[in-house]
């Protein structure tokens, strides 16, 4: 009985695959497809089962390691497992499913599976997932690391990357006062403020402008 070489394979071959991992990609469907196309190992599964039982014991068993360190050569496969793993604890909602019962399908990990569930539902988490080497901070070598990631938190988290309008954001919002802000923002300048803080230059001294109205003796 003869077969052609196309049916051999469990998924069509004509389908497009991602020639390269994009940590930072967000589109829903592109992102599910990726956690489809993984091939989980017997060694990568067991390292995956590792990092999620000391994650899962952790707010029990508070300890100071809080890193984990992903070595291998060119093309092994790191950003894939990083960003699988981000994207699993956090539970992303992605285009048909969420991340996390997705990823543990693949890994065919009862135990993967378990623990995936657990922290979904005990241990709410929150992914901030991004390429290092394409910060703009990172290539110009005049921020330190710490200062990238804690911008591109801010970032996630909604506020500006800029960390003086950041402060700004953060110490409104703690008075009640940024929604206050953002109208008075329109209205001198008839633009809305979440677009346009990322415009460093201009934005700081127009946030400067609002504050003096908001508060004229200062």
């Amino acid at each position: 009985m003869s077969a052609n070489i196309k049916e051999l394979f469990a998924n069509p071959i004509q389908r497009h695959i991602e020639e390269v991992i994009k940590v930072d990609q967000t589109d829903v469907e592109l992102v599910q497809e990726e956690i489809r196309e993984y091939v989980v190992t017997d060694s990568i599964s067991k390292h995956y089962r590792n990092i999620l039982e000391r994650y899962w014991e952790t707010p029990n068993k508070p300890h100071e390691g809080i890193g984990v360190w992903i070595s291998g050569f060119f093309g092994s496969g790191k950003s894939s497992f990083a960003k699988n793993l981000g994207l699993a604890i956090e539970n992303r909602p992605l285009k048909t499913e969420s991340a996390a019962p997705l990823f543990g399908k693949q890994t065919r990990n009862d135990a993967i599976k378990v623990l995936l569930g657990n922290i979904s539902e005990h241990v709410p988490t929150q992914s901030v997932i991004f390429d290092v080497s394409t910060d703009r901070g990172i290539r110009s070598g005049n921020q330190t690391i710490t200062e990238i990631m804690y911008r591109l938190f801010l970032s996630h988290m909604g506020y500006a990357k800029d960390l003086d309008l950041a402060e700004l954001e953060i110490t409104l919002e703690g008075e009640g006062r940024l929604k206050e802000f953002k109208k008075t923002f329109e209205k001198f300048y008839g633009k809305d403020w979440d677009r346009e803080k990322g415009k460093f230059s201009s934005a700081i001294s127009r946030a400067s402008r609002v504050m003096h109205e908001m508060e004229p003796a200062t």
